[in-house]
């Protein structure tokens, strides 16, 4: 069961993500979209919470809830800055190896065992969403130094999101309380930065239309809930050296739908990546 969750986790999160993608393709304010997806969010975790009756914040889910919320926020702040200075298709892979130390904290850390055939699939699957947004045709000149901080601390908060729910899980926690956490932190620090630039664009006389980034963020909030419950659930169940890589492949997702309703072009190298996650996936049910 807990493998069809970690797939489902993957297909959810992956709808949210997308969103994300789009938010920025109509070049909508950030903070106020991810007011909106934190708003959303937290309601969607504390609905859940209450109907499973999980429902409390001890300092312990506190923490939790700071750790995976600080990861959410500030990772996805940091590689935003990230892009802004330097190639897109080179970002988003090394990012994504966040993945790589949730496997490792799940084999090396926490015991976890996986046969010859699950090492293959984590591979491929690894391999083909690390390569998957390289553009040969793009500029990989980096315009500041400041980017390989930006990628190193964006990696490192990643892994606060996704490991920290491992983290937490192991240690006796019900995610859901920490994932309400967390989302909370995240809707009061974006909420705070929307607050900081729309003071700065009241200054400058420029127009803010903010209401349409809201509202999308609270859309994208809902799917963004559902799939990091399915993933929690996940975890709960499965080994984190699994589920972690088939929750990564939101990434092959994400591509399709770009393709189908950004109007991206899927190359023939992609469409390679993208069987090749396929291929893995199935090598992790073997």
């Amino acid at each position: 069961m807990w493998f069809i969750l970690a797939l489902l986790s993957a297909v959810v999160f992956g709808f949210s993500s997308f969103f994300m993608k789009v938010n920025s393709f109509w070049q909508l304010p950030l903070m106020p979209f991810l007011t909106g997806l934190y708003t959303s969010g937290s309601l969607g975790f504390f609905g859940y919470a209450l109907m499973e009756g999980t429902l409390h914040l001890s300092l312990a889910v506190l923490l939790g809830g700071v750790m995976v919320g600080a990861g959410s926020a500030f990772g996805n702040l940091l590689y935003m800055k990230a892009l802004n200075v330097g190639p897109a298709s080179l970002s988003s892979p090394l990012v994504n190896t966040n993945i790589l130390l949730i496997v490792l904290l799940g084999l090396f850390v926490y015991g976890e065992q996986i046969g010859a055939v699950q090492y293959a699939g984590i591979g491929l699957i690894m391999a083909a969403i690390a390569i998957l947004p390289l553009d040969p045709k793009e500029d990989f000149s980096i315009k500041s130094r400041a980017w390989y901080g930006f990628i190193l601390t964006a990696t490192l908060f990643m892994f606060f999101r996704n490991g920290g729910l491992k983290i937490t899980e192991e240690a006796g926690l019900e995610n859901t309380p920490v994932l309400l956490a967390g989302y909370l932190l995240g809707m009061v620090y974006s909420l705070y930065g929307w607050h900081r630039k729309k003071q700065q664009r009241a200054r400058s006389g420029a127009p803010v239309h903010t209401g349409k980034a809201f509202s999308w963020g609270l859309v994208t909030g809902i799917f963004s809930f559902g799939g990091m419950q399915l993933y929690a659930a996940a975890l709960r169940e499965g080994p984190a050296s699994i589920v972690s890589p088939l929750f990564a492949a939101h990434a092959l997702l994400v591509a399709v739908l770009s393709m189908l309703y950004l109007q991206e072009r899927i190359t023939r190298y992609q469409a390679v990546i993208l069987a090749v996650v396929l291929i893995g996936i199935v090598f992790l049910r073997l």
